[in-house]
């Protein structure tokens, strides 16, 4: 009856995140899926890598469905030897994805919470509110699963180091590798990234309370046993660490070898793309009033039908298709919004809370809020970039809005658990309440009476566009005044909806915790009261942006992207070829890759040389080909269709109308091509500027460090010679050649000499770089097999030591929670 009595209070919690769970993802469990958009793009980018796999029941570890052809690491692998992934399962407990995510948020910083001793009750409130922070359903909305899986299993690492320092020593250290091992296998380095952030700095506050109370010898020890725990934990997942690493130095997450432009590269990604995605300094007051800058990037007419009440009838229906989203990102699916009364107990734990957890929550929000400002904050910014590791390999830097996201509300409940288990001390010290209770409520008062305080309602660049647009029409100033007041009147009127909404929020629990701690009344009610408005203001702020209409029926059959017709004629041509589909917007598309090898793609580390190779010599050549077809100029498109870059990559067809007819480029050289001049050039910059003026068919350019492949080597016109493909998988391609002389063979494939290895008549051979991107080799003469193989090192060796670490890891966890069972039998606490 004990245990039972011990262990009610979590089962409780497991059935409340459960029905929440169910309740939120209702839909779901009724037979429908999500439609999210970044899954489907994940699934025209895997799609090749499926099939291959159900077809030979092997990794292809390589795709050539975009970008030309890229390492699969990043984007479908399977890791089987990782036995954490089986663990992982257990905790999802069957649930459908993404209800799973949202579940595995609420227990993971529950178990945070409990460790921390955490009223059991204020913890079920705290894990709710935390999970239904609005960023993370956002996430799911896109289909940006990964990032919430990762952002799942920061609280239980964060759980088990705080064990490991609070004398928990084995026990802590078990569940931090295993929470560590599962971190990484959600394999979202970024999110990883910010969680080490977030360590690095609990480690400070831990160092300076263990000098404050002597005990500097066991925080050693502990931190000791938590570094070698981690090293196993990345040993579980270090076939997919090794060969990121690896592919990264040579992805658009590593340094460029070209000159240019250097005041914008960095080791890493380049400044304007690290900040493409910076949050407004001012636009950070959507953690308080998640309209503050509009809400979601959608007309108004659609997001908020009540704005255009205060909209002049002569403006309405211009203003009705504006967008209601006024922030500094491109776009928006919503904002980051924490919660009002997450914010209140949050700035109240300011006032109450003490102690190096004050510092470290308070230090880990500020960081995250100035990373997320990005080039609105370019001084901080610049410095990380620069001179902090590993910084720069990562894009969307209000991505750290995760890292306030997760702490805000960790302060948010220290502060209510003080409140409810140290009324007496509070009553003393109501000043500290009235201090964080009135900076809440009067901010939220100043945003209703006085929004213009805090921001414009509508930018600079907007003003511009509409008057660009209006050019030439004889439109009067006064006209334009009159539209941008009364666009501004119905930006007021969403930003004053949500104001007032935030501020009855914040009077009401403001009110409640001042009445308990005066009049001392059950803690039950004020900690259900308060849970109740936690969960109704955050569900219906995250209705908006992920509701029953992001929703859709399952079908029997089923694609991600459904066949146009265009689709069908080409892959009637049963040939290896590339597709350059100009109906969609190339570089960002995966439907194209779901059913061709595509020149375009979609994907945030593509190869840094197709990526520069993108910007200087394949945007022009579409853009030629489009002012051809455009123009129906016949010289035009003569020229148009004789690209070299494009030829180069064998790109046989051009989407124009996916309800159409592709062309076919008569120009596409085909898989493999035997050239008869060699020009050798210096370096990077003289390669790609090379790619702009050549003839691929009779010449190959390489960079000079391959000459000694080329010493004494002069190719030799043969007419009669022929370069066939006979076979092709992703991981294997057989040529068939034939030459009265040796031949300098170029292949229409991308150059990765980290894992594809050449054989000629089974013997391994050179081969070296070619037309910036592309592979070369020196062939012998006579008739033979020459075949590619993608043979990766790093999969094999990594793979193994997955095994035996995971194993470990594992029997460690299994034998510091045996050792605890029996040490709690033992002093009869079990």
């Amino acid at each position: 009856m004990n245990k039972l009595k011990q262990y009610l209070p979590h089962l409780i919690a497991i059935v409340a995140f459960l029905a929440v769970t169910m309740l939120y993802f209702s839909p779901l469990f009724a037979g429908k899926q999500l439609k999210q958009s970044d899954i489907s793009n994940w699934e025209g980018m895997s799609k090749a890598i499926d099939d291959f796999r159900a077809k030979y029941h092997e990794e292809p570890l390589w795709t050539n469905s975009m970008f030309g052809g890229m390492p699969a690491y990043q984007i479908s692998v399977a890791y089987p030897a990782n036995l954490i992934q089986y663990i992982n399962k257990i905790i999802w407990l069957g649930l459908p994805s993404p209800a799973n995510l949202l579940w595995n948020l609420m227990i993971g910083f529950y178990f945070l919470l409990i460790v921390l001793k955490i009223d059991q009750r204020i913890a079920i409130l705290g894990s709710v509110g935390f999970a239904l922070s609005s960023y993370f359903l956002i996430y799911l909305e896109a289909g940006h699963n990964t990032q919430a899986f990762a952002i799942a299993y920061m609280a239980p690492v964060i759980a088990g180091i705080i064990m490991t320092y609070r004398g928990k020593w084995l026990l802590g250290t078990a569940i931090t590798g295993l929470m560590i091992a599962l971190e990484l296998y959600a394999n979202h380095l970024q999110i990883t990234y910010y969680l080490i952030m977030i360590i690095l700095l609990l480690g400070i506050a831990e160092f300076s309370k263990a000098y404050r109370e002597k005990t500097l010898p066991y925080f050693f020890k502990a931190t000791a046993s938590l570094a070698v725990v981690a090293i196993l934990a990345g040993c579980t997942n270090i076939t997919n660490l090794m060969a990121t690493e690896e592919y990264g130095r040579y992805s658009t997450r590593g340094p460029s070898e070209l000159t240019s432009d250097q005041d914008n590269k960095t080791t890493g990604l380049d400044r304007d793309y690290v900040t493409g995605w910076s949050y407004g300094v001012g636009e950070s007051f959507t953690l308080f009033v998640p309209n503050f800058k509009g809400g979601v990037s959608e007309p108004i007419a659609k997001a908020n039908k009540d704005a255009l009440k205060e909209v002049d009838a002569n403006y309405k229906q211009n203003i009705g298709q504006f967008g209601a989203y006024y922030g500094e990102l491109p776009f928006t699916g919503g904002p980051a919004y924490v919660g009002a009364i997450i914010c209140l107990l949050f700035v109240i734990g300011l006032f109450i809370i003490k102690g190096e957890m004050k510092w470290w929550i308070l230090s880990a929000t500020l960081l995250g809020l100035m990373l997320s400002w990005g080039k609105h904050f370019m001084g901080f910014t610049n410095f990380f970039l620069d001179y902090v590791p590993g910084y720069d390999k990562f894009r969307t830097v209000s991505m750290t809005l995760t890292i306030v996201e997760f702490m805000m509300p960790l302060m948010a409940v220290l502060a209510l658990d003080k409140i409810v288990k140290e009324t007496d001390w509070i009553k003393k010290n109501i000043k500290k309440l009235y201090y964080g209770g009135g900076i809440v409520v009067g901010l939220a008062l100043l945003i209703l009476v006085a929004p213009t305080m805090f921001t414009s309602f509508y930018t600079q660049e907007e003003y511009d566009n509409v008057v660009a647009s209006v050019k030439g029409q004889n439109i009067s100033q006064d006209v334009l005044d009159g539209f941008f007041s009364s666009l501004e009147n119905a930006r007021k009127s969403i930003m004053a909806a949500d104001a007032m909404r935030a501020l009855f929020l914040v009077v009401i629990a403001a009110g409640l915790i001042y009445a308990y701690v005066r009049y001392k009344f059950r803690d039950g009610f004020i900690i259900w009261s308060l849970a109740a408005l936690i969960f109704l203001d955050l569900y219906l702020v995250d209705k908006r942006y992920l509701s029953s209409d992001d929703y859709a029926r399952k079908t029997a059959n089923y694609a991600a992207f459904p066949m146009t017709p265009a689709d069908e004629m080409i892959l009637r041509d049963t040939s290896a070829y590339r597709v350059l589909n100009l109906a969609a917007n190339t570089f960002n598309d995966a439907s194209t890759s779901y059913y061709h090898q595509s020149i375009g793609g979609y994907h945030g580390a593509k190869l840094k040389r197709y990526k520069e190779m993108i910007d200087h010599t394949i945007t022009p050549e579409m853009t030629a080909i489009k002012n051809a077809i455009q123009n129906k100029d016949s010289n035009m498109m003569q020229t148009a269709f004789s690209q070299p870059t494009l030829n180069m990559m064998n790109t046989k067809y051009i989407i124009i109308n996916p309800d159409g007819s592709p062309i076919k480029n008569e120009g596409a050289l085909g898989n493999a091509w035997f050239v008869n001049e060699v020009k050798v050039v210096p370096n990077a910059d003289a390669e790609i500027a090379a790619l702009s003026n050549f003839n691929p068919k009779t010449t190959a350019i390489v960079d000079e460090r391959f000459k000694d492949q080329l010493s004494g080597f002069s190719p030799s016109v043969d007419s009669s010679a022929t370069v066939t493909l006979k076979s092709f998988k992703l991981n294997n391609l057989v040529f068939q050649t034939s030459a009265s002389a040796p031949q300098l063979a170029v292949f229409s494939e991308i150059y990765y000499d980290k894992g594809w290895n050449v054989y000629v008549d089974g013997q391994k051979a050179e081969y070296m770089r070619s037309n910036f991107v592309l592979r070369a080799m020196k062939v012998p003469a006579g008739n033979h097999t020459v075949e590619w193989k993608f043979e990766p090192e790093v999969y094999g060796t990594g793979e193994k030591i997955s095994l035996v670490s995971s194993a470990l890891l594992i029997l460690l966890i299994a034998g510091a929670g045996f050792l605890e069972w029996k040490n709690k039998s033992a002093t009869g606490k079990a």
